[in-house]
């Protein structure tokens, strides 16, 4: 059976409750959330009263965050507390954070004193922090419990824990000193010791962290969950992969926007205001159309070359194009290196050595088909002036990937985000220089006086 709105809104006219518990019972809750978006606030509610409220929690967490203030506003204290106990900690607190100040004291006023420490907690953290995007959900064990006392903590606290296939050891003062996959002890005697199958070689990472480190940690060592401790190694919640699905969603978007010149926003693009799109372009085109001055006082400077061979206009737009990609190109690559902590600022002169040899490949390969347009497509010029042309997109392509090679690396030195140095700004360099390398040439080659 398909699963659409129109049939949704059927079931919920006719109200035919058990067809639509079994609905939400058998087939996928994120499908579900999708279309369930699209329904009247009125059916909506509907929905949230006949369902189970495991059900409805899972729902609500699926929500992008207009539908979820909406619902907060609809809900009586006694609905939102029912969402609140089937939502994770981190979920929680991820909801709140986009939510208006008077929902946000709605929200408090409603959860239990224990919910309110624990989302006081979550937001007291730096955004973009571990802490910030962990989970109070966990399961944890004390040091020198037996199997059959691990096993009795596992089921009472699993029900409300994020995953219970790591289960985490602390001593006397909270200090985490190992951790326990259930595999390594469901089979075991009920009165041997959990110590002595932890694991005290593992991997977590501290409440300040920044997100981005949580996330190649967890990539590193191929981890589902990592742990999170305070400056005094205490336990005190976890992180799990699907939420750093989410951070590097977020990092990925961001390096793109910078990529392109763009402040992030925080909504997305059909939901963001035109204000907001506005204020997160203008700065940098405002930068970059006062940069392209600098091409054009170049050009002023070169007006006697261009009057003396007027043809030598016409491949202005091609050497500054290929330089121009050709920057943004080794500028990317580079950049992903670094995001992997494949590279750094030691692999300087191997960065310069690649990018050498690369461009000077390239450079034999445009060289010969640059030969072949100029004296194939018009303008008409001689072979001279085609020789002279080509060579120039040698030596620029090959300054071009240097230097956008070496602007990320130069970003890491000043503590910048190497993903702004390959976007337009670099363009707008490269081309500069661009024009002088092509111009200096001309003039050489060609005998130019100015």
């Amino acid at each position: 059976m398909e699963i659409t709105v129109e049939l949704l809104q059927e079931m919920i006219s006719n109200k035919q409750i058990k067809r639509l518990r079994e609905i939400f019972d058998d087939f996928n809750i994120v499908d579900l959330a999708e279309l369930v978006q699209e329904l009247s606030l009125q059916d909506l509610l509907f929905l949230f009263k006949i369902l189970r409220n495991e059900i409805t929690g899972i729902l609500f967490s699926y929500f992008d965050s207009e539908h979820q203030e909406t619902l907060i506003e609809s809900f009586a204290s006694h609905e939102i507390q029912d969402i609140l106990d089937n939502l994770f900690s981190d979920d929680i607190a991820e909801f709140i954070e986009e939510m208006p100040a008077n929902l946000v004291k709605k929200v408090l006023i409603s959860a239990t004193a224990e919910q309110r420490k624990e989302i006081n907690l979550l937001l007291s953290y730096p955004e973009n922090t571990a802490g910030s995007i962990m989970s109070t959900d966990f399961v944890e064990l004390k040091k020198g419990d037996t199997i059959a006392q691990a096993i009795k903590k596992i089921k009472s606290q699993g029900k409300i824990a994020e995953t219970i296939n790591d289960c985490y050891v602390v001593d006397g003062e909270r200090r985490l000193v190992g951790l326990v996959a259930l595999k390594s002890i469901l089979f075991q005697e009920a009165d041997d010791l959990i110590d002595e199958y932890m694991e005290m070689d593992f991997v977590a990472v501290k409440t300040h962290d920044d997100q981005e480190l949580v996330a190649q940690q967890m990539q590193h060592y191929d981890l589902l969950v990592i742990p999170v401790i305070n400056e005094a190694q205490r336990f005190i919640g976890i992180i799990t992969v699907d939420d750093i699905m989410d951070v590097l969603e977020e990092e990925v978007t961001e390096d793109i926007h910078k990529m392109a010149a763009i402040r992030p926003i925080e909504d997305s693009y059909l939901q963001a205001s035109v204000m907001g799109m506005v204020k997160s372009r203008v700065f940098w085109l405002l930068i970059l159309m006062i940069s392209s001055t600098l091409a054009e006082h170049i050009l002023a400077g070169y007006e006697e070359a261009l009057a003396t061979i007027p043809a030598l206009a016409a491949f202005i737009p091609m050497i500054m194009g290929t330089a121009g990609n050709a920057g943004s190109q080794s500028s990317v690559m580079v950049i992903r290196e670094i995001s992997l902590k494949e590279i750094s600022i030691k692999d300087i002169w191997k960065v310069i050595k690649i990018e050498t040899h690369t461009s000077l490949l390239l450079g034999i390969v445009l060289f010969g088909v640059s030969i072949l347009r100029i004296m194939i497509l018009p303008p008409s010029v001689g072979l001279d002036i085609a020789l002279v042309v080509s060579l120039s997109l040698i030596v620029s392509v090959l300054f071009s990937n240097v230097f956008g090679a070496l602007l990320p690396l130069l970003a890491v030195v000043l503590k910048q985000d190497p993903a702004a140095m390959a976007g337009p700004l670099l363009t707008s360099l490269v081309d500069a220089f661009a024009l002088i390398i092509y111009f200096t040439l001309c003039i050489g080659l060609l005998g130019i006086a100015i």
